[in-house]
Formats: C-alpha cells, sequence, structure tokens
C-alpha cells in the first residue's frame, strides 16, 4: 500500500486538484437537486390547477345538460350476430 505523508508544505498539487473537483461536483450536484425540486414543484401546482378547472367544468356540466334534456334513458335491442 502506498502510504501518503503529510509534509510542512501542506497537500500535495494533485490532492488539491481532487478535492477542488469533488466539491465543485458536490455544488453541482447540489443546485442540480434545487433545480429539479423547483421544476417539479412547478409541474405540480400546474397539474393541481388543470385537475381543479377540470373539476370545476365537470361539476357545472350536468347542471346544464339536465336543463336541456330531460332525465330519460332510452335501451335498444342489440341484433343477434
Amino acid at each position: 500500500m502506498a502510504k501518503f505523508e503529510y509534509t510542512e508544505q501542506g497537500m500535495s498539487p494533485l490532492r488539491k486538484l481532487l478535492v477542488a473537483v469533488l466539491v465543485s461536483v458536490v455544488l453541482f450536484q447540489i443546485a442540480a437537486m434545487a433545480l429539479v425540486a423547483r421544476s417539479q414543484v412547478e409541474k405540480a401546482a400546474m397539474r393541481e390547477a388543470a385537475e381543479t378547472a377540470a373539476r370545476t367544468t365537470v361539476t357545472q356540466a350536468p347542471s346544464r345538460q339536465s336543463a336541456e334534456r330531460p332525465a330519460v334513458m332510452t335501451v335498444g335491442y342489440a341484433l343477434p350476430r
């Protein structure tokens, strides 16, 4: 196994580069998760608004149709095949 010794100069340039890359990847992941979360919240809000509008339309529709048509059901027989 290779042993990495800590010198008085501090970390080696390769370790500094590795740490910088890892920190940038973590920050990028945090930013990406925030953007995805915001996008999902916006989509959910739009979907909820659409469902509410559809529910309002559906609940108002039968009252209009009942005034136009009498409450009579027509039943017919199907011909044998």
